[in-house]
């Protein structure tokens, strides 16, 4: 089971490093007339809006199965994914938030 949980990192690490620092120059030549920052601007609204909406939907599912299973503690379980997808989605509306109530 450990293996299988090291495995599971070193591939979303290296996941990571591929879009990152692999990919970021090439979408700045291809979507943002060659700037960096417009192409990090893009893939992080891909990354956010991406990743956090399909961790809340694989939280709704995977909840749903559980608790035809009978799992005692699934919505517990599956009320966290969520929480954490929708925190992931909305992660930067809440930037914005804090940047407005602080004065930047």
């Amino acid at each position: 089971m450990k293996s299988n949980k090291k495995l599971l990192v070193t591939l979303l690490v290296l996941f990571a490093y591929v879009v990152f620092v692999k990919t970021c120059p090439a979408f700045a030549a291809t979507y943002g007339d060659g700037k960096v920052d417009t192409a990090l601007a893009r893939t992080t609204d891909w990354l956010t809006k991406g990743l956090g909406a399909m961790l809340v939907v694989i939280g709704i599912i995977i909840t749903g199965v559980r608790m035809a299973m009978h799992d005692q503690h699934a919505l517990q379980k599956g009320i966290w994914v969520v929480v954490g997808g929708l925190l992931i989605f909305l992660s930067k509306n809440i930037l914005s938030l804090i940047q407005g109530i602080a004065g930047f």
